[in-house]
Order: C-alpha cells, then structure tokens, then sequence
C-alpha cells in the first residue's frame, strides 16, 4: 500500500512539474490514434474526409479524453485552480476599483509583514546555527549546565582535556577564551584590541586556509612556547598597512612581544568576530586541577553523527566525571547544541523552543490583520453575487471563482510583502549603523547578516500567500457556500442575505479593547522617549572625554602566589588607575579629572528608605510613586560635580575628607528631594538602602547604615522614567581605593577638543601600566548624542506600532459599518420610501455597532491599568491618569471618523435602486 502511495505521489509531482510537456505528448497522442485511424479507413475505400470524420466520432471528444488521463494522473484539482493572467489584471483593477480599501488593506499588512520579517530576520541572522563555513551546520558547542545554579555554565581545561579524548561523536575539539590586549604600535600609539585565546583545532575546524603565513600549532599551546598571533586580513590591511612583510613582524600585545605567523583572510571571525588570535596555552597543573579559568568548548559531529547521538555519548562522560571529580562535577550537565546558541544566551532547550514558538507566533499579528481586511472583501465581494452567480450558471466551478478571488486578494498582499521587504530593509540598514554608534558596546558575530536573505524574501512570500488565503479565500467560501450553488435567483438577492458571523464581530471587540490597552502607556513611552532624545544633559558635556578602564585578569601577570583572580589584583588595579589619575591631572590640557562607577544616565537601582517614612514594598504604590523603595544610584569621586559642571542646589557637594570608608554623606538629586523628601527639611534627613539578605527568605531585606543627606543637585541625567518623569538619583562618595570594579573615567580638556585627546589617553594610561586598558573612549556629547538618536527612533517604532493598531481597530470598525450598510442596503431603501428620518435610519442601522465599539473601550480601560502597573510606565501617577479618559475619547473618535464613510453610502441609498431586484 505504501509502495502505490508513493508511486501515485512521484506521478502526481512529476505530472505537475512537467505539466505542459505532458499536455503537449497527451495531444500528440491522441492525434496520432486519430491519424492511424483515420488511414485504417481510407485503405478500405472510404473517402479522406469521411474517414476523418468517421475517425473522430469512434474516438469521441478529444476534450473528454484529457479529462480523463488528468484525472487518472491526479491533475484535474490542479486544473481547476490554474491561474491566468486575467486574474491577476482583474485584481489590479479591483485596486483602482476600491482605492480606500486597497490602501488600507496595504498599509495594515505591509506594517506586519514588515514586524513579522523583521522580527525572524534578525532572529535567524543571531541564531541561525549554519555558519558560514564549510559545513557550519556541523559545527557544534559543548558546555556544563549547572542544575543546582541554573543558568551558570562552567566548562575548564580537564573538561576539554576529558571531552577530547573520550568523545567519538564529537572530533576536532577545541576551545577559546575572549580577552583583551593593548595594541601598541612605535610611532602609531596604543589602541585596544579583542582577541581569541584560541586552540589550534580551531582553524582546521572552520576548513579556512591562511591568506599568508600560517595559523596557530598544537606546539604553540604548550607551557613555555614563544608567543605568536595571528591577525585578521582587515587588520593587516587597517593597522599594519598591509605589509607584505608581516609574517615574522614582531607586535606587542600588552606586556608580551608577539610574532605574527599568519594573516587570515577577510571577513573571517571565528569564534565570534575576533581579528587576533593568539594560542591557549595550557598549563598541565591547569588540567589537572580544573584550573585555567572558563573556556568555550566548540567541535564537529563526526561523519554519521546526529546531535541527539553526540548528546547520549556526552551524557555518559558527563556521569562518569561527576563520579571521579564530585567536588565539581556533581551538579553538572555536559550539553552539546548548535554552535551559536550559547553565545547568545540560549542554553536551555526550552529557552531556545520559545524562541522559535514566538518566531512563529509573530504570523499572527499578520493573521488579525488580515482577518480584518477579510471583512472589507467579503463586504465587497457581497455587492458582487449577482457576477459570481452569472459566472456559476455559465459553468464556472465553485474552485475556480475562489481561485480567482484568492489572486485579487494575492494582488493586494503581494504589493504588501514588497512595502512590508522595504521598511524591513531599511530598518535593518538603520540599526546597523546604530550599532557603530560612539558608546556602542554591542559586538556583531563574524555569522550575522541583517540583510535580505533568499530565506527572508520566501518568508515574506509564504506571509503574502497566507494573507491572501485569509482575505480572499475565507469570504469567497463563505459567499459560494452550499446556499450560493442553488439557483441564480438565489444568488442574485445574495448580498441582503449575507451575515457577520460572531468570531468576525468579537474580533472587532477585541481589537478595540487591544488599543485602548496598549495606547495610554504605548504614548507614555513615545511621550518619554522624544524628550529624552530632544533634552540636553544637565551638565557641560562639550568639552568632556570619558573612558571606561579596567585591568584584564588574563592580560595580567600573576601576582605573587600564583594567583590572578579578579580579588588579587584589584590592589594592582586600584594603584595603576589612581596613577593614571594623577598624570592626566598635570597634563597641560586636562581642565580636571573625575571618575564614577556608572556615568550620567546608566546608573544602577537600589531600594532606599528615608527616616520617618514608612518602609514599602516593590510595587506598593506602583513604579514611580512617593514612597517607591528605587532610586538610581551611583558613586562618584569627590571632584564629579565640579569636572561635569553641575551646580548646587542646596548644601554642599563631596570634599576628599567624604570619600573614605564608613563616610555617611550622600547628594541627591532635585527629583529625589522633591518626590522622596517632600513636606519637610531635605538637609540634614537620613536615607539607608535596603539590600536582599543573603540566604535568607525571599523578600527579606537587611538595612544598611544611615547616611545623611548634605547636598542637592539638579537632575542633571537623560535618564527618564517610562511615564515621562524623572528618576530619583543618590550619590554616594568614594576613592579609587574603594574601587571594587571597573570605573569610568571623566577627562575635560583645556583648548583641545575632547576626541583629539582620545589618542593622548591611551598613551598616558599604557605608560602607567600596558595592561591597564581602556574601552568605550568617546567625547561625552558624541556618547549623549547616540543615546538621544537612540531614543528618538525608538519613539518612531513606538508611534509606528501605536499607528498601526489603531488603523487596525478603525479598519475593523470601518469593515463592519461598511458590511453592515451592503447587508442591509434594501432596508434602508425601504425605510427611506417609507419616509423615515435620515438620522433614525443611521441610529438604527449602526446601533450593534456602536455597542460593540462602546464594549471594547469599556474593557480596554480595565486593561489599560493593568499593562500601565506591569510595566511601570507611570501612567496611573499624577497628570498620566487623564491619559485615560484621552484614550477613549480618541477611540471613539477614531470608530466615528471610520463610519463616516459608510455612513455617507447609506444615506445616499435611494429606494428604487435599492428595491431593483424585486
């Protein structure tokens, strides 16, 4: 049985794929039986042309014959779907037939195809696990999953050491560590560069051969081996002028002289978008004591291999570590998956299942757009079944009607992919230069590709076909259905008999519900957003350099004892950093130096409490409120206010006698006075943040000491809440040594502009230390204007989404007051002979409507303060709760402005015409 199955199967494909050659050997066929017989005839003494007729009548219709051999071949549904070009020029005039329909329906699916095509784009350009490379779906990463912490993942040198020598499924293993080095170049400065701590495997795993030299060897990995690097051919070309030379050329990578052996060629970037790689040596003590620091495991399934099979086998190596080494390998889990999904983030089969299920679920939005459009053609083609029902007296099958209807609607959504493709491509094109923006700290993979893939473009395709299922092939079932095959006379009175069913109707409800839920806190963003990207910094930010410096442990050599961890050498890194402090200080064109721990706008949240007040919980009184336990917080060094040009308000600023170990001065900000401090003196009161116990129960908090409040300063931040009010900000003081981490690093230059001390920088902080590095070193107004860019175009993705429901809702509107006049065309025209009020005929006629316009809004009201609370916009605080009486009124508004016009072609209903058909 399945052998026939298959067999019909291949004769159906194949009758398709070739369906005119096999039209054209049908005819050929059965005109040669007709020749034979024909010649039969003539040889027994009957004339030509009465043997030619004799011929055909024995043979019978031709036509019948075809229809036959189709139908034993499977073809004859196929037949009756066949396309013609008339179909597609019958849909572009429908068009220009129904121009408000036709935009409408464009403009709607072109924003979700647009949403759709962009979400998955960018989707598959981060996770799309085929790399760019000789069989790079092969390519796969190993880790640990640690089930008692979930979500840390640890793999070191004895897990690649026990991987590579027990794993058969997996061969070529290897692995990398990404870290950073001072680039320095005699006479061309000092510039930061990130590089792979990378085995050798890893360059025979991508099968890429080096443009010049060669790559790294097993024998540089070894404990004592002269460093090597091997650079990137944009490299090569960028910063060492593409020297034909190169191999053997000595640079210098921090503290250490390496020797370049290679040159790689262009565009190549594994393991992530590195252009330097230097070997990973691996120390034996290393290995055999699960020392060495983290590394990311990578290798290729063996020939024959499926993950499934490579995961069975490392589960079983896995198992037998946490046995040898239960210290700890006793939570742990190996996992083997695709190569790019942990460097994304996705570690967890389920985490990588929600992605795709919301890569899939993003059809949808297209799904309810369309749906609405469907209402607007199936009103249309309901002023259209007197055509239909003259086409299926004259033979036109029920198939071959909703054919044609599927290509009208096809037309329309086709035009909707090519605009949706568009916007796609230009937002891709928008946030690519985006993310080279001044502050930027976003590294694209050496595998991503946010362009218009052929995958994308037949996913843009498959979305147009779908739509225009939706909107052509629903109502065309709906008005030839079983009632629409009984009679012409029938069919001719069709369009009053029509009906919106109650899923088409509660759709509508919902949409307006939709919008009025999304709208009060989708404008409280869009409201936020614009001025933030309109309002300058507080602060003078035209003269200003800022650098983030911290010291690489990897970069660093060990300190005494052996050990590198972040805590031995953060002594080392507090020196070096207050040195580099002082020498900036008497550079004859730094006007002042500061530091801080986060600069203006990205400080970091902590809940509070202030003496006298009650204590509350998160949410208490929602995100925002006057007793809301979070404010932004930073430490700042004792000068900051001075170097960023912030004035007092009242009080005083931090002296150097402040920033010392158990100081109780904090500054706050006029926002934090005013929300925070209100009613009563803000000097002098006492504030002490709250930090979650450790071990204990969730929820519960320990007080830290109370600090005193000496100073206030304006808000001088972009950093704006969702609800288009300011943030609370508290400073705290502190000196380089109470840096627990890295700081940022505040410059304002004398006659010099701050880019043109960029160079300057790196060179004075490579002279206090090579591994003292520096990273994100842009003038403070470059940084300020990014941010503000940032915003405003995120305020345009808002106002375009914020757009695009409510066009839906008003096309939803707009469908049914549309359906509603076609359906009742002939009780109009009957009222008004009958000489009833205009006004009465309207009221009456669009009373459902209304209803459900008014249901929709009373419900998305409710909804509306329940997003506002979940994602603390703040609407419901102060001014922002008259946004919702404004949203409803703009609603209703809207649901008005959309009758209009069939409002208009009802009272232009006259009672003859109406009444023609009977």
């Amino acid at each position: 049985m399945l052998h026939s199955i298959m067999a019909r199967t291949r004769s159906l494909w194949s009758g398709l794929r070739r369906r005119r050659d096999f039209e054209a050997e049908m005819a050929e066929e059965f005109g040669h039986h007709l020749e034979l017989r024909t010649a039969d005839l003539v040889r027994s003494g009957v004339a030509p042309a009465e043997a030619a007729r004799r011929a055909r009548v024995e043979f019978g219709r031709i036509a019948n014959h075809q229809e036959d051999a189709r139908a034993a071949r499977g073809l004859a549904p196929f037949d009756s779907l066949r396309v013609s070009w008339l179909d597609v020029k019958l849909g572009a005039r429908m068009l220009k037939k129904y121009p408000g329909l036709s935009i409408v329906s464009v403009i709607g699916m072109s924003v979700a195809i647009a949403v759709g095509a962009g979400y998955v784009g960018a989707i598959n350009a981060f996770m799309d696990p085929t790399l760019p490379l000789p069989e790079g779906d092969r390519i796969v990463a190993i880790q640990n999953a640690d089930v008692a912490n979930p979500g840390d993942e640890r793999q070191t040198l004895r897990d690649l050491a026990a991987w590579r020598t027990q794993l058969r499924t997996v061969r070529e293993i290897g692995a990398f560590a990404s870290a950073g080095r001072n680039l320095v170049l005699p006479g061309q400065g000092v510039e930061r560069v990130k590089l792979a701590r990378m085995t050798a495997s890893g360059f025979g795993l991508t099968r890429t051969a080096p443009l010049m030299g060669r790559t790294l060897l097993e024998a540089d990995e070894r404990e004592g081996a002269a460093p090597v690097v091997v650079i990137g051919e944009d490299e090569w070309r960028r910063v060492f002028d593409a020297d034909p030379a190169i191999v053997g050329r000595p640079v210098r990578l921090g503290n250490e002289v390496h020797t370049v052996v290679g040159v790689m060629p262009a565009g190549f970037g594994f393991p992530f978008a590195h252009k330097y790689w230097v070997p990973l040596q691996q120390r034996v003590a290393d290995v055999e004591t699960g020392g060495g620091g983290n590394v990311f495991v990578f290798g290729r399934l063996a020939a024959g291999a499926t993950l499934d099979e490579a995961q069975a086998e490392l589960s079983v190596v896995g198992a037998r570590m946490a046995t040898t080494f239960p210290a700890t390998h006793q939570h742990l889990r190996p996992q083997v998956m695709p190569y790019t999904f942990p460097l994304m983030g996705i570690s967890d089969p389920s985490a990588v299942m929600a992605a795709r299920t919301l890569q899939a679920s993003v059809a949808l939005l297209l799904v309810l757009v369309a749906a609405n459009v469907a209402i607007l053609v199936y009103a249309r083609v309901a002023t259209r079944t007197s055509e239909i029902a003259m086409r299926s007296a004259l033979g036109a099958s029920r198939r071959r009607i909703i054919t044609q209807l599927f290509v009208e609607a096809f037309v329309l959504s086709s035009i909707a992919a090519v605009i949706g493709l568009s916007i796609t491509a230009a937002a891709f094109r928008q946030l690519s230069r985006l993310h080279g923006g001044p502050g930027s700290d976003v590294t694209v993979p050496f595998w991503f590709d946010l362009s218009l893939t052929p995958g994308l473009i037949a996913y843009a395709a498959g979305l147009a076909i779908l739509a225009g299922m939706i909107v052509g092939v629903i109502p065309a079932l709906k008005v030839t259905g079983r009632r629409a095959q009984t009679g012409l006379q029938q069919l001719t009175t069709r369009g009053a008999s029509q009906q919106l069913g109650r899923l088409w109707t509660a759709l509508i409800v919902v949409q307006v519900a939709i919008a009025v839920a999304v709208l009060p806190s989708a404008i409280g963003i869009a409201g936020d957003s614009v001025r933030k990207g309109a309002t300058e910094p507080g602060y003078d930010a035209a003269a200003l350099l800022g650098a983030r410096v911290f010291m690489d442990r990897d970069a660093t050599l060990p300190v005494p004892g052996g050990d590198t961890s972040a805590v031995a050498i953060l002594p080392r890194f507090r020196d070096r950093t207050a040195e580099l402090l002082r020498r900036l200080e008497a550079e004859p064109a730094v006007a002042g130096v500061t530091f801080t721990t986060n600069i203006p706008g990205r400080e970091n949240q902590a809940r509070i409490e202030v003496e006298g007040a009650p204590r509350m919980s998160d949410g208490a009184e929602g995100p925002g409120g006057a007793n809301d336990p979070w404010v932004r917080t930073s430490n700042v060094g004792a000068n900051f206010f001075g170097v960023y040009g912030v004035p007092t308000v009242a009080g005083r600023t931090f002296t150097e006698a402040d920033a010392h170990e158990g100081a109780t001065a904090v500054v706050v900000d006029q926002v934090f006075a005013d929300r925070r401090l209100a009613g009563g003196p803000v000097l002098g009161r006492r504030v002490r943040v709250l930090t979650p116990k450790e071990g204990g129960a969730e929820g519960e908090l320990v007080a830290g000491p109370w600090l005193e409040v000496v100073g206030v300063v304006p808000d001088f931040s972009l950093e704006v809440g969702l609800g288009g009010e300011e943030d609370p900000a508290m400073y705290f003081p502190m000196s380089v040594a109470q840096a627990t981490g890295p700081l940022h690093v505040a410059v304002r230059t004398r006659g010099s502009s701050p880019a043109a001390f960029g160079g300057r920088l790196r060179q004075v902080a490579l002279a206090v230390d090579a591994n003292l590095q520096l990273e994100e070193v842009s003038a403070a107004s470059d940084f300020e204007y990014h941010e503000r860019r940032s915003m405003l175009y995120l305020a345009i993705g808002v106002v375009a989404v914020t757009g695009s429901v409510l066009l839906l809702s008003a096309t939803g509107i707009y469908a049914m007051m549309s359906f509603t006049v076609t359906r009742r065309r002939r009780e109009i025209g009957i009222r008004a002979a009958l000489g009833a009020n205009p006004r009465r005929i309207l009221a009456g006629v669009f009373a459902r409507a209304s209803t459900q316009l008014g249901v929709g809004v009373a419900a998305g009201l409710g909804l509306a303060v329940v997003v506002a609370r979940a994602i603390g916009t703040g609407v419901m605080e102060g001014a922002g709760v008259l946004l919702l009486p404004g949203v409803a009124v703009l609603m209703i508004a809207v649901g008005l402005l959309a009758t209009l016009g069939p409002a208009r072609r009802g009272l232009a209903v006259q009672p003859t015409e109406a009444l023609r058909d009977e």
